[in-house]
């Protein structure tokens, strides 16, 4: 995984264009918005619904572009690390030779519909897993009991269930997109087949290792919600160090997802059929 520092790097690279293309605008709007006015020292204090209204109008526009902005920003992410995971597992997959930038986009358009019918189904599949273990017993149980004690009990129970079996679908996906780069077979269903297969093979031994990973990851992710969330930087070397910080937390995000593509390959090289 560390030899994918060149890739992980030009990943970097590629997202953070993609977030200054929506962000910047959003910067714009919100000069021109706030201007010269103290209300960006209030915001520092916290989130003021009196802004709202001295902001009349614009605050409508600034909602409506925010949300189109993020809403743009998800989308896009998720096919452009669907897209960036073809070449991380064909370079994983690759065990001879120098894996160049060009051949990681080569490999990474090649892959791309078939990795995005397997994410989209995968979505599906783990839609319909939170609705039977989550949701679904949740809306039954506030329905049939008023005791928030044993409510918060019952749903912790089922968040945990809900949890501990996430590690499974991401076994299943990340063995789909390793077969279909080592195979260069683009068969969505195929594909998801082998993946499903896959789980015949030292199961509680793949299953700890990636919920490991994923508890990693989870953590991780929390951190850095954290401390992005508690950081208001107000001068500007303060700023930059901020924003060298959350490059970095976004650094080791892109790596521990490297981190569990690489060791699904692993598993299935030690451990084949």
């Amino acid at each position: 995984m560390l030899a994918s520092y060149k890739l992980l790097t030009f990943m970097w690279l590629t997202t953070m264009l993609m977030i200054c293309m929506v962000a910047l605008p959003l910067k714009t709007g919100l000069k021109s918005i706030f201007g010269k006015s103290l209300a960006t020292d209030r915001l520092l204090d916290g989130f003021d619904l009196g802004l709202t209204g001295d902001m009349g109008p614009a605050f409508g526009q600034l909602l409506s572009s925010a949300t189109v902005g993020a809403l743009i920003l998800l989308m896009v992410g998720f096919l452009l690390h669907t897209f960036f995971a073809g070449g991380l597992f064909s370079k994983y997959t690759t065990e001879y030779g120098q894996f160049s930038i060009s051949s990681f986009l080569k490999s990474s358009a090649s892959h791309f519909l078939t990795y995005l019918g397997i994410a989209v189904l995968m979505m599906l599949i783990i839609l319909g897993w939170t609705l039977l273990t989550f949701i679904l017993p949740v809306v039954l149980i506030i329905s049939s009991t008023d005791d928030p004690t044993s409510l918060m009990k019952i749903n912790g129970l089922l968040f945990a269930l809900w949890g501990l079996g996430m590690p499974v679908w991401f076994l299943v996906a990340d063995h789909s997109r390793r077969w279909v780069a080592s195979t260069g077979v683009h068969r969505v269903f195929k594909a998801l087949g082998e993946g499903f297969g896959s789980l015949k093979k030292k199961f509680l031994r793949s299953y700890l290792v990636i919920l490991i990973i994923t508890v990693i990851n989870v953590l991780f992710v929390m951190l850095a919600f954290y401390l992005t969330a508690s950081s208001v930087p107000e001068k500007s070397l303060v700023i930059f160090l901020f924003f060298l910080g959350t490059q970095a937390l976004f650094i080791i995000r892109l790596s521990l997802k490297a981190w569990r593509y690489a060791t699904v390959t692993e598993l299935a090289l030690k451990y084949p059929r």
